[in-house]
Order: C-alpha cells, then structure tokens, then sequence
C-alpha cells in the first residue's frame, strides 16, 4: 500500500546533523513522504527556535559544536511531547540506546536504514497529532479569547498563550519578564480577564512613578492623620483590588523597606495602612512586571531573594518585537483600525514599501514605538493609504537605496597623504586612486580620463564597476549611466548634449 504524501502536508520535521550527506539523505526521504524539512547544522541554532509546531527532530547525535545528547535533553526539557529520532555513529548500539533513555522518541545508527526511518517517522507523526488533539477544547477556545487582546500569531505569542492558559484558574503569583513596550500589562489584564477574578477589580500601580513615602501610601493606604496632609483615611491598592488583581508594574523598582512591608503581605495575607495599627485582611491575586534582570538585581542586593522567590512563582517572557517580526502585519491593521481606520479621511492601509520599512526595523521600544510611529504616519497622511513618505527618515532609509558619495575635488584627491617610499600599497588602492584623480581633474569626463589614464573607455567604465566607483561617478557627473560596460544613455535619461 502506498502512502498518499498530502496526509504529511503542512508538517514540519526538522534535521540537525553536521554531515551534509546525512542532511541531504534525510532530506530526500521526508519530501518524498510529504514532509516540509527545516535544516540546521548546528546545535545551538536549534534550541534558539520555537519548537510548538513541528512535528518531529531527526538528530545526528554526534555534532561539532555540541553534545548532541545535550540537545536531547534542551529539547526534552522545552517540548516533552516532541518526538526526536537519534541518529548514532556507525553502529553504536550503546549511544542509540542512551538516547532512548533521555527520552527520544526513537533511534538509529548509521549508515541510515531508509524504510526504518520512514517508519519510525510515521510513528512519530501519528503520535505527534494524537498529542495535538488530546489538548481540551476549552483550552483551544482560551487561546482564542486570549489572542483577542494579545494581537499575534507568531510561534513565540502561541508559546506565551499556552503558558498563560496553565496559570487562568490558579493562584500562584506570576512575574512578568519582558522589555519596555513589549505588552507585559496586557498580558496581566488577558489573565484577569480570562481567570477566576474576572469578576473583580483589576488595579495597576507603576512602582517607578511614586517615591518611597508615597508608594506605601499608594499600595498600603494610610490612616487620618498619618503624616501632614492625611485629611481623610485613604484605602490603598491592596484594598481597592480586594476579590480581584492587583499588578504591580516595574516592581524592580521597589525600594527596600517597601519590598520588605510587601513581603510580610505575601506571606500573612494581611496588611496595616501607613499611621494605622489594625491589620486588614486582604484576599487579592498578584502580578508582577519588570524590564530588569531580577536575579540579577538580587546577585547585586537591591532585591531580595525570598521576595523574588516569592513572585515569580509562575514567570513569563514577553518577547520583543523583534522576535515576533512575522506579527507586524496583524498590529498595522490593529492600530489602524484603533485609530479610526474606518472613518473618512483616515488611512485605513499602507503601502508594500512601508511593511518592508517595517519589517526591517530593529525595534527597540517594541510594540509601543510601532504604535507611536503609526499613529504619527495616519496623522501624517491626508490620504486613505500610509505612503513611505510619511514615516521617519530612519525607517525610510531601510528600503530606499543609498545615497552615492559624490566624486572628490582635484584638491581633495591632491590632498590624501602621500605615501612612504617603504610602504606596501595594494595595487587596487593605487589604481583606485589614479582613477579618482582623472576623473576629478577632467570634471567627471570619462573619456577624458581614459585618455590621461591611457586606457580604452569601455576598459575604464569596467574598472569603475570592479572597484564600485560607478554609482560616485553617477552621483557626480549626472550624465553617465550606473550600468558598467553600457557606455550609452540611461532609459529616460537624455545622452550629453540632448
């Protein structure tokens, strides 16, 4: 019975060996049976990717950068449903079989039997969507209600969705990792809105925007008369987010008498307003966020261990937008429609050129500088489309060409510093430069400069290209053509004297 190749459609198998041969075998065998095949050479390149949608790892166990039993066990760790086929050296049963006990799903020993690799893949594959589907139901519709305020579909927002869903119904403290504007206050909110205190308050502090004084104020509350100006009793955070959520952002920022009051509070349950004497019950669920490295900031003493410990009973990572580049598309249209998209005289889209601009930006304040510059871009714009010309320069410069240097001045040519009589100088350095003083000399004139220089035109328009001198001369003269070998005029461009 032949298999029909379109049931593999759509699933990924990856292979990670450093024998070319091995890839190319590996390879032949996994189109044939329908398999898309993602490849890597390297073990520290695998374990830098998100693993949630394939559907097995062929792994040649002898790597040159890596144990490749240490990959094993990285990709068990991340992924314990992953199937992963080891590949051993040259019949050695022992290594086949100490990666059966890591955990492999199976392996084998080379040289490779073809039909019991595909057989142990179709294994693998069988096992691999049985895993898939024995999630809940309700998990799969959480992600859906998750993904409606935490916009994308890239692997690494899937990965963080799946953790959010272990944490919806418990209530263990969370921490939220991640850098400036990558979302970490969504996040928290998706975890409110989606868990068991749904129906309480959610109330958010920024640590970093009061003073020492003022935050225990803010998150304890103080009692009349507590210090100059307590005219009234004021019910702090812990209090207005009681049956609820209460999420503390920047909590690295937290001085250390209030990281001490705060963890009194984590362990009693209880809290005492600033001025106050009675200790009041509190029932709330903690959040964290932070852009530090906390344990970082506990290695260095301005955090304490027992409260980090106490936090990040449950930690998650944001990830930066630049890891989740493949999400842009789907925040343009977001923040567009957030805008007004829809209304007249808005821009409702954007043009190809400005999703390159994009794409291509490093993003350093994340998913809050995008949506800065989008909303600056639909001010911008009178039109209902977002052209380039509205973005900032630096995004424009990503996709435009660049802007040749000119040709230099006779002076400036006659003004590089001579050489020693000793030193060595390329040969290509010193043709570069007598060309450039033709060519300043006789004002850009290649023909001029080809006969000073005692060489045919057409060889001197070659040596242009070759030494990338072609587009300076373009920028200079504003006559000659960027295409090397192609003495004559530029479509749309008339020749000298037109």
């Amino acid at each position: 019975m032949i298999e029909d190749s379109t049931c593999y459609k759509n699933q990924l198998v990856v292979v990670v060996s450093g024998d070319s041969s091995t890839r190319a075998l590996l390879r032949n065998r996994l189109e044939t049976m329908g398999f898309s095949v993602l490849e890597f050479e390297h073990g520290r390149d695998v374990l830098q990717r998100e693993t949630s949608e394939w559907t097995a790892v062929c792994l040649d166990l002898e790597l040159d950068d890596m144990g490749g039993m240490d990959v094993l066990r990285h990709l068990r760790a991340r992924d314990a449903l992953l199937p992963i086929l080891g590949i051993a050296a040259d019949r050695d049963i022992d290594a086949a079989v100490q990666a059966v006990r890591l955990g492999a799903y199976d392996s084998v020993t080379k040289p490779l039997d073809g039909q019991r690799v595909i057989q142990s893949l179709r294994e693998a594959a069988r096992y691999r969507r049985e895993s898939w589907r024995s999630q809940p139901p309700t998990q799969m519709g959480a992600e859906e209600k998750l993904m409606g305020c935490l916009v994308g579909q890239s692997a690494p927002m899937r990965a963080l969705v799946r953790q959010l869903r272990r944490v919806l119904e418990a209530e263990v403290p969370v921490c939220i990792f991640g850098e400036t504007g990558t979302g970490k206050e969504l996040v928290a909110r998706a975890i409110h809105e989606q868990g068991a205190r749904a129906r309480g308050p959610l109330v958010a502090v920024n640590c970093a925007a009061f003073s020492e004084s003022l935050l225990e104020s803010e998150l304890f509350g103080h009692d009349r008369g507590a210090f100059t100006g307590a005219f009234a009793t004021h019910k702090g955070c812990f209090e207005q987010a009681q049956g609820g959520t209460l999420f503390l952002d920047e909590v690295g920022e937290m001085s250390a008498s209030t990281q001490v009051r705060f963890l009194r509070t984590l362990q009693e349950r209880t809290i005492r307003r600033v001025g106050g004497t009675t200790e009041l019950r509190v029932d709330v669920r903690i959040i964290a966020a932070t852009h530090r490295d906390l344990l970082a900031e506990v290695k260095a003493g301005r955090f304490r261990e027992d409260l980090y410990y106490r936090l990040a009973v449950f930690p998650l990572r944001v990830p930066p937008l630049r890891e989740r580049a493949s999400d842009i598309p789907l925040f343009i249209n977001h923040f567009l429609r957030k805008s007004g998209g829809s209304d007249k005289g808005r821009p409702s889209r954007v043009t190809h050129e400005v999703v390159e601009a994009l794409l291509r930006y490093y993003w350093p304040g994340n998913v809050r500088e995008l949506e800065n510059v989008l909303h600056r871009a639909a001010l911008s714009c009178d039109g209902p489309q977002i052209e380039l010309a509205h973005l900032p320069a630096e995004l424009r410069a990503l996709v435009l060409p660049a802007i040749p240097k000119g040709l230099p001045s006779a002076r400036e040519v006659m003004a590089e510093p001579l050489l020693e009589m000793d030193a060595v100088v390329p040969i290509r350095e010193l043709e570069r430069r007598e060309i450039l003083k033709a060519l300043a000399v006789t004002n850009g004139s290649v023909t001029k400069a080809a006969r000073l220089l005692g060489l045919g035109r057409a060889t001197l328009y070659r040596r242009l290209g070759e030494l990338n001198l072609s587009a300076a001369l373009d920028a200079h003269s504003g006559g000659y053509p960027q295409q090397v070998g192609e003495p004559g005029r530029e479509e749309g461009r008339p020749a000298r004297g037109e």
